[in-house]
């Protein structure tokens, strides 16, 4: 476990989204001194904030890029790596490490953003070691986390919750209208800024969570193309589980049962799984790939080679240097290994 004072997942939350957050979750005792932290960050992030809301009324609109590139799949498939891969290619905006742990200020104050995210940032992700650099891309899932009371995100915070709020802000009740409205109008928000900062980029965007939001991203946006991708399911179930360990340690304000934690691995992979396959229907057989993690890491060149030529995605031999250069620099990575489970 990790001691009272380490900054956690809210840190950087919009002030009143942390409150609501707080007001609405229980929030153990012997957590409590981590809530000065949090509280302070969002005070001193709050005038950005503020002003930012403000200038977002004024500055005209910048359109998002018609054909967003959404990188989907379950949690610990390989989504990380193909989207640091293709971030090297300069067409591409992305949502930053900067950007997703201080989206409130994504357009004002990023000179002093980009140094309190830097200085907070650990080396390393808790889960894999995969280094991190204030802008390497990052799962704009983060920004939502802290701009909305709307993630499943907030799962790792409260994890008595977390199954919860994984069905609730993932596997939308069609029935409830109201909130998945808000969620598109929140999502839609924040690309917008985000669009805005990247100057009008066709944006590359990385989300687990979105797997199963494709009935609303397609309604959303009609062109965008998707990269699926998937990998050996009780590898994949080990690995969310090691994940989750990993999360709730650094970030929750609740206490967890670990046998519980195991068995809601199961029942949310099941689900997620289900209904990425009940609405795969939704999107244009034309914009889609499906990628096996195995291709991904024994042929990265070929497999981004594949997604450019399906996807009609221009300029792969113009960056084709850039990804030989970060394919090089990973080739010492060693993903963790699972024993297999028959079955």
């Amino acid at each position: 476990m990790t001691n009272d004072t380490t900054p956690q997942a809210l840190t950087g939350s919009d002030l009143s989204n942390l409150f609501k957050l707080l007001y609405r979750h229980k929030v153990a005792k012997k957590y409590w001194t981590k809530l000065p932290v949090l509280i302070g960050w969002s005070l001193l992030l709050a005038p950005l904030y503020w002003l930012e809301k403000i200038l977002l009324l004024i500055i005209p609109s910048v359109p998002i890029h018609p054909e967003p590139i959404f990188i989907i799949g379950h949690w610990r498939s390989g989504t990380t790596y193909l989207h640091y891969l293709l971030a090297k290619d300069k067409q591409f905006g992305y949502c930053s490490n900067a950007d997703a742990f201080a989206p409130g200020a994504l357009l004002i104050g990023r000179w002093l953003t980009r140094k309190v995210i830097a200085w907070r940032l650990p080396k390393t992700r808790p889960m894999d070691n995969v280094k991190l650099h204030v802008d390497a891309p990052q799962e704009e899932e983060f920004a939502m986390m802290l701009l909305t009371p709307n993630s499943a995100y907030h799962g790792f915070v409260f994890p008595s919750e977390l199954k919860k709020m994984f069905f609730t802000f993932t596997l939308f009740n069609t029935d409830n209208v109201s909130l998945i409205n808000l969620w598109r109008n929140q999502y839609y928000q924040f690309l917008r800024k985000l669009s805005y900062g990247k100057k009008g980029k066709r944006l590359l965007l990385k989300n687990p969570a979105n797997t199963t939001r494709i009935k609303q991203l397609t309604s959303m946006f009609p062109k965008a193309r998707f990269i699926y991708l998937y990998r050996n399911a009780e590898h994949v179930k080990q690995s969310t589980l090691r994940m989750y360990k990993a999360l709730i340690n650094i970030n929750s304000l609740q206490s967890f049962d670990e046998t519980a934690l195991r068995q809601q691995v199961e029942i949310l992979h099941k689900a997620f799984i289900k209904e990425y396959e009940n609405q795969r229907s939704f999107i244009n057989p034309e914009k889609i790939i499906e990628i096996a993690y195995d291709d991904l890491i024994a042929h990265p060149l070929q497999t981004i080679r594949r997604i450019y030529e399906t996807l009609d995605i221009p300029a792969f031999e113009l960056n084709k240097p850039a990804f030989e250069n970060f394919i090089h620099e990973q080739a010492s990575y060693k993903p963790h290994q699972y024993s297999h489970i028959p079955g």
